[in-house]
């Protein structure tokens, strides 16, 4: 395995961390210390493109800057086998504007690894435009080999997890602007069963990296499917360096602050989030009040399901299925409750997803025409497909789909055959 960086000293910690993770198996028992020094002894550290000549599949993780990947990917065309797969760890840069740098783009697809790498049991395969039927096979033998939970996606704003997750994280900033409490939104989302709740995963992530991309793009309320606002609790955060668990504030004695103030495994609201949620208020006239518990559960789950039915219309997923294994294995989505499609079918039912759906969808629309400083928002609006399947089970196709097929499956492949085409 060749391992290369860009500096001698990010190189050497590089090869440090990974030296700390075999090591740390080693004092648990978990394995002999002769093959964890045989490990490392595999691993050539390089500050060299020249040393890929002989490499069959290159994964790139530089930072999530366009002109740095297309610049890295030119290095690479011109130190590598012409049939070398060449791959990119990004979670949301378009792929095949990075491919597009190749001589030979079919022999470049998306690998994103989800962190930390060595834990996290889910690979997203980005399937590219240009992609080759030979790179795609060995992508997917590749993530098998690693032991991952491998899942071929489309090339679209986000791929599959994070797209989802956006309106979820959007939905969650809405709620604290509101009037819900951090408390209550990290209770809502772990007695739904999630692992973490969304506040406690910002401060994980990283509160700068929508931020960061922000502005690089010089638009502050820039939206996507990848990120959505409100911005105004993230931005105060941010131009005070409080990125979450990775920025120390020693004033305090914290390891990490963000919407929490960390301590080792400790953590409390920071007041000062609190006082500035009530600031925000002001500034954008909006009267606080209490939420229900019901309601914030309805407005954090309901548009991430959305988002996927849309995913599945656009072609972008193959199956239902693809998406319930992305989140219960990349994002911490309770199994027991079989990832949110499967959920959505079988525990609210679809046609109550759909109605609920379209209140939120008429609430937000009346919000935005009575207060102006709200960004413009549409992940309530319900996806064609997920209407579709409303329509199909009134009209009892779900009685006429074989057990253990979901019905958004069995609309989807009858779109198929009408003509429909999946970009995989």
């Amino acid at each position: 395995v060749v391992l290369k960086d860009a500096k001698q000293e990010w190189l050497d910690a590089g090869m440090k961390t990974i030296s700390g993770i075999w090591m740390s198996q080693v004092k648990r028992g978990r394995l002999p210390e002769a093959k964890a020094k045989g490990y490392l002894a595999m691993i050539k550290p390089t500050l060299a493109y020249e040393d890929f000549k002989d490499c069959d599949l290159i994964v790139e993780a530089v930072p999530e800057i366009m002109d740095l990947k297309k610049q890295v990917f030119l290095d690479m065309d011109k130190n590598t086998k012409p049939d070398a797969l060449i791959c990119t760890n990004t979670s949301g840069l378009n792929i095949d504007d990075i491919a597009s740098v190749l001589k030979d783009p079919s022999r470049c697809m998306g690998t994103h690894f989800f962190s930390p790498a060595h834990l996290m049991q889910l690979l997203e395969n980005v399937r590219t435009a240009k992609a080759s039927e030979k790179t795609i096979a060995t992508c997917m033998a590749f993530g098998k080999l690693l032991n991952k939970k491998t899942v071929l996606v489309g090339n679209c704003d986000g791929f599959v997890g994070n797209r989802m997750l956006a309106p979820y994280a959007s939905q969650a900033s809405t709620l604290l602007e509101e009037g819900a409490s951090v408390e209550q939104l990290e209770r809502v989302a772990e007695n739904f069963g999630m692992a973490m709740g969304p506040i406690s995963l910002g401060d994980l992530v990283g509160q700068e990296l929508f931020w960061k991309q922000r502005k690089a793009a010089g638009d502050m309320k820039k939206q996507t499917k990848t990120y959505m606002g409100p911005y105004d609790l993230n931005d105060w955060l941010c131009e005070q360096n409080r990125f979450g668990q990775k920025t120390p504030d020693k004033s305090i004695g914290a390891s990490g602050r963000g919407i929490f103030i960390h301590k080792g495994r400790d953590k409390s609201v920071d007041p000062e989030v609190v006082a500035q949620l009530e600031k925000i208020r002001e500034k954008k006239g909006i009267k606080k009040r209490n939420i229900p518990d019901e309601e914030i559960e309805e407005r954090m789950f309901l548009p991430l399901i959305n988002e996927g039915f849309r995913i599945l219309e656009e072609g972008h997923a193959v199956r239902s299925s693809d998406i319930d294994v992305v989140y219960i294995f990349g994002y911490g989505f309770p199994p027991a409750k079989g990832g949110p499609m499967f959920y959505a079918e079988n525990y609210v039912g679809l046609p109550k997803v759909l109605e609920r759906l379209q209140v939120h969808a008429a609430e937000t629309k009346r919000k935005l025409a009575e207060n102006k400083t709200l960004l413009p928002v549409d992940y309530f609006e319900p996806s064609k497909l997920l209407q579709e399947c409303v329509q199909a089970e009134k009209m009892g196709m779900k009685k006429q789909v074989p057990l253990g097929v979901p019905l958004v499956d069995a609309v989807l492949n009858y779109k198929k055959k009408q003509g429909g085409a999946s970009k995989l």
